[in-house]
């Protein structure tokens, strides 16, 4: 009997102490489940901080789109005075500011028109270009293959341009150092046809104020008939405009060319009269419009040659002196006969 009884208490005893343990533990995880700290909210994204300002685009320093003041020229057959001239240039940038210094307008305005030889008494008279002109003028001179380039000093076409045909008439006018009062163009001998453009073949007037006093020498080649090499007009990177003028005739370069010819140079600010006889060997034929033009100046010459118009890398030839690129057919050949001759030189009609 106590014997059962031992064993029925060892039995509750046992199961009410595994009830307290049971009743414990479930007490313990409610109280953990309550007193747990709660899940941290999802973390929010940084926000990322606000851009700066966009500084404003300054623009890029280089060459100007046109190495030319826009509006200069805005028909090389319309001639300006020289009053005018000065007018227009008064406040614009030199290109080479040291004769900004020393070609004061006073000094440009004496600058007086090419009289000699005969150009003032002869003004206004007419002179036609022909193929048996210019076969007169050659003689029996052997010429380059191809369109021959021609240069008359002191004539003009009352158009800038003026396309093949079998002759035009130009009208004589003393070359004044700024308007374009001279005409160059292409002669070709096998179709006898000829075509003309506003040019000028003597240099502008702050080259002779220049070369007078001492600054840099004015050359204006004497008439003959020579041989030039197509090629490029100098390198203008110095100034802020890295290129060439491409399409150029050169006196000299690759393959020869005419080499040093006889030239007179300004020795007194008011022109060519009185200008000693030198020789040069870089006077070419180029675009009138160039990095270098001054501002006074409607064509830019020292002693070179220069056809209305202008060439840049954005631009391309443009104006008369792309037509006579087209008309002169320069690619592919070594040499090109050119003929400088003075309009008083011409039958005169």
């Amino acid at each position: 009997m106590n014997r059962r009884w031992m064993i029925l208490g060892g039995t509750g005893f046992g199961l009410a102490a595994g009830w307290g343990i049971w009743s414990w533990f479930s007490r313990s995880k409610t109280r953990d489940r309550r007193t747990a700290a709660p899940e941290p909210a999802p973390a929010q994204p940084t926000p990322e901080p606000a851009p700066a300002p966009a500084k404003p685009e300054v623009a890029k320093t280089g060459p100007a789109k046109s190495s030319i003041r826009e509006g200069l020229i805005k028909d090389p057959a319309v001639r300006e005075s020289p009053e005018a001239a000065i007018a227009r240039g008064t406040g614009l940038a030199w290109r080479k500011p040291q004769l900004g210094e020393v070609v004061t307008p006073d000094k440009w305005l004496a600058v007086r028109p090419l009289s000699e030889p005969g150009f003032a008494a002869r003004a206004g008279a007419g002179v036609d270009i022909t193929d048996a002109v210019f076969r007169e003028v050659v003689g029996d001179r052997e010429l380059a293959a191809g369109p021959v380039v021609f240069a008359i000093r002191g004539a003009v076409s009352d158009r800038s341009s003026n396309p093949y045909a079998s002759g035009h008439r130009l009208t004589i006018v003393p070359p004044d150092h700024l308007n374009f009062c001279c005409t160059i163009g292409v002669w070709d001998p096998e179709t006898k046809q000829l075509s003309t453009y506003a040019a000028s073949t003597v240099p502008n007037r702050t080259a002779i104020v220049s070369s007078a006093l001492g600054v840099q020498a004015a050359n204006m080649l004497l008439p003959g008939v020579f041989d030039y090499v197509p090629g490029s007009h100098s390198n203008y990177k110095k100034y802020g405009f890295p290129f060439s003028i491409i399409g150029a005739l050169r006196q000299n370069g690759a393959g020869g060319g005419a080499g040093a010819l006889k030239v007179l140079r300004a020795t007194t600010p008011t022109g060519m009269q009185g200008a000693n006889v030198s020789s040069t060997t870089d006077d070419n034929i180029h675009c009138a419009e160039t990095p270098l033009l001054e501002p006074y100046d409607r064509f830019s010459s020292e002693g070179c040659m220069v056809v209305a118009g202008r060439y840049t890398p954005q631009e391309g030839h443009t104006g008369p002196w792309a037509r006579f690129l087209k008309d002169a057919k320069f690619k592919g050949r070594s040499k090109v006969t050119v003929i400088l001759a003075n309009s008083t030189q011409l039958p005169v009609v």
